[in-house]
């Protein structure tokens, strides 16, 4: 991802709107509109320019990890996985040979990569749920409002059976 695209990111736009509206309301209710007004359009641009660094900072070290990966992605999406009832951040990256479940959690590298040999079933719990099973008892769940997307992505490829 070019740094560019970090500011026509979905979300960059409305979450700095909302900024700026919160906090120009809460400086016209108590210094008067003109301020108010002002204080809100310098929120909305300060939240544009600085929001879209500060989450490239932080994917900086993905990038970096991605880059050792051999294989072409067919897929690459940002999602939540559930494990040990926890959930963690980080990245779904679907190759033709693997599932690669990647996370850098409290600054440590967590990478589950799964082969078709080891997924013995894939299934779609709900719109944002997808359960990867390893055996009959372990599994993975990721969580992502891409969901569905992934789940077709996963049965063009030759990882479903139908």
């Amino acid at each position: 991802m070019k740094f560019s695209d970090y500011f026509f990111a979905p979300g960059v736009r409305p979450f700095s709107l909302i900024t700026g509206v919160i906090i120009g309301g809460l400086t016209a209710i108590f210094a008067g509109w003109r301020l108010g007004v002002f204080v809100g359009a310098i929120a909305v641009l300060l939240t544009a320019l600085t929001l879209p660094v500060i989450v490239c900072l932080q994917d900086r070290p993905y990038q970096k990890i991605k880059k050792t990966i051999k294989h072409p992605f067919l897929l690459d999406e940002r999602v939540l996985f559930v494990v040990q009832n926890r959930s963690v951040g980080g990245y779904f990256i679907l190759t033709e040979s693997s599932i690669i479940l990647l996370s850098l959690e409290k600054g440590k590298q967590h990478r589950l990569e799964l082969t078709r040999s080891d997924v013995k079933a894939v299934r779609l719990e709900d719109r944002d749920t997808i359960s990867i099973f390893v055996s009959n008892t372990k599994f993975v769940r990721v969580l992502s409002a891409a969901c569905e997307d992934l789940f077709e992505a996963l049965f063009e490829n030759g990882w479903i059976d139908c």
